[in-house]
């Protein structure tokens, strides 16, 4: 299965609202897709296995389905690092030593978007609490590379799934909207384990 661009806007953007429901209206207007633009992609979700909807009063509401094999894979998907090139190509190079001591990186923030003249670089890694001393370690040799201030959020799996579940802003919205370098099925894991606690 291949995921249109806004097929993995809605995705990311359900992935991070656990416990919550969503009407078409709702999801087109806060991931900007026209409603009926929203409404097709959910229909083909749906229609996939990946989606579940409810009805409160005359309204249907959307929420991700993990009862069924189809999601994660789907999600997965919708999480996968695709090609960077260009300046972000430079960042993401700069970051790989991380790779080793680290589940998950994402890139996001300014540098993640068109703003022209960046003045810092935010990455988020998911990472095992005990390798947090190493991680430090080789986070001060990135920064020493790195052309820019590089902000980091680091994050063990239980930190992440509070901060999807309280809907802390910057987690929600480096997962929601930032470039993942490496670590889809991580972030998918911890996703799923959200939906499945609400």
């Amino acid at each position: 299965m291949i995921l249109t661009a806004n097929e993995k806007n809605i995705l990311r953007f359900l992935a991070t609202r656990c416990g919550e429901e969503h009407s078409i209206n709702e999801i087109g207007k806060l991931c900007e897709i026209s409603p009926s633009g929203a409404h097709k992609v959910l229909l083909k979700l749906k229609k996939e296995g990946v989606l579940k909807t409810r009805n409160i009063a005359n309204i249907k509401v959307y929420d991700l389905d993990f009862d069924g094999e189809t999601t994660r894979s789907v999600l997965e998907l919708a999480f996968l690092p695709e090609p960077v090139k260009g300046r972000v190509l430079f960042r993401a190079n700069d970051v790989q030593p991380l790779r080793s001591v680290t589940k998950a990186c994402l890139l996001f923030g300014s540098y993640s978007t068109s703003k022209r003249n960046p003045e810092d670089m935010d990455i988020l890694c998911i990472i095992e609490k005990k390798k947090f001393t190493t991680v430090k370690n080789v986070l001060e040799e990135v920064k020493e590379k790195t052309p820019l201030p590089v902000h980091e959020v680091l994050q063990t799996m239980n930190d992440i799934q509070k901060n999807i579940t309280g809907k802390d802003p910057v987690v929600v919205d480096a997962l929601q909207k930032g470039i993942v370098l490496w670590g889809a099925r991580e972030i998918v894991e911890v996703i799923q384990t959200c939906h499945q606690k609400k």
